[in-house]
């Protein structure tokens, strides 16, 4: 009886060991949800500057693979260029290649996977790469000319479509085939500036926000709009969730409009304190952000119009020229947000204080965030293109925290401590 009794004693002492190191796991996973301080120096254990490279003038546009590994950037016309990036981090970062537009690239698009990227330009260009790298770098093939300066671009996931905005109010859809001379799928005219166009994951949904004060949406089959809404308001943003089934859209009157793929009655609209220059949805439309003249980030679930939360930074996010200056992960759970104040804000859905903030050395002109909400990258007037990480939770991903693996320790360890002891107990 005595030797079952310290048996006993024995087995709950290495439980009670093993169990505040679980405790003890969990506090220091705990400790790393925290706001750093405002500054360029970063708590590395919430979030990392992996590298920056410097370019001849102001970044214009940013995009990033879902994975994180491919980063996209463009550049104003004194240096007009299209850069890609790894991910690796380094002290020195240099492109993988670069390409120069001769004027200025306006916005940038990369595939999920990173094979492919579109980009549009001020020298009436819209061009399409591929991600080999070659010297030198060109287009698989180049749309030219267009009728304006080209604003803004994006491509569908499989690389298949994209779709782009002049200045004039033209939309071009375009397949990624190679052709020479290269035409457009179809074309239509809005008749006045086209600032944000999006596109669905599989292409077949095409929305652009307009100054003619409409919203466009479209089926990849027809110029003719599937439908357009109006609020007697200049159209400033347009984001479609990944499975075409929702958009959201900002306005010059200061709302943010969510609308199903299917109608022009919105879903619900939300009067903010300025004009909404910035918006973004996640890939199944259950979480969307926004942010604009208010100084001021919002975010939103799909089934309500009140905001889950706000925060207010030192400078407005985004302006009528740089639309992308918000950007959220694919399952909606981290935010990432760039403002005129220099600085690059993470959040997590739960809560309106950031996880973190950086400081660059300019206002910034856009953001975007991979898949998972591990990698940001930004850019802006300071000529700096930027990666930053972010450790994020692992949540069920399957992924077993380290607080989580005294469980597969401690099981084998008590079965091997009983057998052992039985059999020492037989023997004697």
């Amino acid at each position: 009886m005595t030797k079952f009794s310290n048996n006993f004693k024995f087995l709950l002492v290495i439980l009670l060991l093993l169990s505040c190191m679980n405790i003890f796991s969990g506090i220091q996973a705990d400790a790393k949800i925290k706001v750093s301080p405002s500054s360029s120096s970063l708590d590395s254990d919430v979030a990392e500057l992996l590298w920056n490279y410097t370019a001849n003038e102001g970044i214009r546009d940013v995009a990033i693979s879902a994975d994180g590994s491919s980063v996209v950037s463009s550049t104003y016309s004194d240096d007009s260029s299209v850069y890609l990036f790894n991910n690796m981090a380094s002290e020195s970062k240099t492109p993988l290649w670069a390409y120069n537009a001769t004027n200025s690239v306006y916005a940038v698009d990369i595939t999920p996977d990173g094979n492919h990227i579109a980009a549009v330009s001020d020298a009436y260009n819209v061009m399409y790469f591929n991600d080999s790298v070659t010297y030198p770098k060109t287009p698989e093939w180049v749309f030219s000319p267009t009728t304006d300066f080209m604003n803004d671009v994006a491509i569908s996931a499989d690389g298949n479509y994209i779709v782009a905005a002049a200045d004039d109010g033209m939309i071009y859809l375009f397949n990624s085939t190679f052709s020479s001379p290269k035409t457009e799928m179809w074309s239509f005219s809005a008749g006045s500036t086209i600032w944000s166009v999006s596109i669905s994951a599989d292409g077949n949904y095409i929305a652009a926000a307009s100054t003619d004060n409409y919203l466009y949406v479209f089926d990849k089959t027809s110029p003719i709009p599937l439908w357009n809404y109006t609020e007697g308001s200049e159209m400033n943003a347009v984001d479609i969730s990944d499975d075409g089934n929702f958009l959201v859209a900002g306005t010059y009157n200061q709302k943010v409009l969510l609308f199903s793929i299917s109608s022009n009655v919105p879903i619900w609209s939300y009067v903010t304190g300025g004009q909404i220059y910035s918006v973004a949805i996640n890939s199944d439309g259950n979480y969307i952000a926004a942010g604009g003249l208010d100084n001021t980030a919002y975010f939103f679930e799909r089934s309500n119009s009140t905001p889950l939360w706000n925060y207010t930074t030192s400078g407005q996010i985004g302006d009528s020229d740089h639309p992308h200056c918000i950007d959220i992960s694919a399952n909606g759970d981290y935010i990432a947000v760039g403002s005129n104040d220099y600085q690059i804000y993470a959040f997590k859905k739960s809560s309106g204080i950031p996880l973190w903030n950086y400081t660059t050395g300019g206002i910034i002109h856009a953001v975007a965030i991979s898949a998972n909400g591990a990698y940001i990258t930004t850019g802006g007037d300071d000529q700096q293109i930027y990666l930053l990480f972010q450790h994020i939770s692992t949540g069920s991903s399957g992924v077993i925290s380290f607080g989580h693996w005294y469980i597969l320790f401690a099981l084998p360890t008590i079965v091997a401590f009983i057998f052992f002891r039985r059999k020492s107990y037989i023997n004697k």
